[in-house]
């Protein structure tokens, strides 16, 4: 008789990023129950693609308690030694957004890696998951195949999120639904992630409570969700920046602290 499949159920993490250094910094000060974050890498050998970050430094320093999501292109090799000294939880993504940049199957078949060289490391426990990252906009709009970057062993898949649209807050249902509709019925049971998350205010929501309460209905939403683990607000270019203090801010840490 088949052993029953067990749906794990897990609390929304729910977070923030900003640029490496002081604007971290800042939001850790502001934002003090951020549990999620991204971080990109850093070109550490000249050839232009990120290496995994070091463990000792940046955001792994300046935001202790963030699941720090990892993404870097340089060669997925590199994946194995860094993991040695891995002592916290973290969430993996080799190339975020290759839409356009990576043959899919080249992706794939490099990602797969990944895959293996956390099944046999000692240090696998602090692997929450790993897989791909597009963009909303792609699946959607762009009406991308979300199989084309799909590797065998990822667990999560993540959709970064924006609206730019100063006429209206979307739904839930348009801001992530129609995007994780794709991917579910792609690859049934894997888990989601929402690693970039970004609304402009709109022309007519001068004082920003219209847009408190749109995060506030998204990240509801996320939490009623199956198989959604993490959101993190984009607080990096512009016209997504959260002003502290404001009605978006005190939204969004209270959407933390939830």
């Amino acid at each position: 008789m088949a052993a029953p499949v067990i749906h794990a159920t897990v609390p929304l993490l729910v977070g923030m990023s900003a640029a490496k250094g002081a604007p971290t910094r800042q939001i850790v000060a502001d934002y003090p129950n951020i549990r999620y974050m991204r971080d990109y890498g850093t070109d550490t050998n000249g050839n232009g693609l990120p290496d995994l970050s070091p463990l000792n430094a940046g955001k792994f320093v300046d935001a202790p308690s963030a699941v720090m999501h990892v993404s870097w292109k340089d060669t997925v090799e590199e994946l194995g030694t860094w993991l040695n000294g891995l002592n916290r939880p973290v969430y993996l993504t080799w190339y975020h957004e290759p839409m356009g940049v990576v043959a899919p199957a080249t992706y794939r078949a490099t990602a797969a890696r990944i895959t293996q060289i956390v099944t046999a490391h000692p240090n696998r426990k602090w692997v929450l998951g790993h897989g791909p990252i597009v963009t909303r906009y792609w699946l959607v709009e762009g009406k991308g195949n979300p199989t084309d970057w799909g590797y065998p062993g990822m667990t999560h898949y993540g959709v970064d999120t924006y609206s730019q649209d100063t006429g209206s807050y979307w739904p839930a249902s348009r801001m992530f639904g129609t995007a994780f509709g794709k991917v579910r019925a792609a690859y049934p049971g894997v888990r989601l992630l929402v690693p970039e998350y970004g609304l402009v205010r709109t022309t007519a929501d001068t004082t920003g409570t219209g847009r408190a309460q749109a995060m506030t209905d998204h990240v509801t939403w996320l939490r009623q969700q199956p198989g959604v683990d993490g959101v993190a607000y984009w607080n990096n270019w512009a016209q997504y920046q959260l002003a502290f203090p404001s009605p978006e801010a005190t939204a969004w840490r209270n959407l933390q602290a939830g």
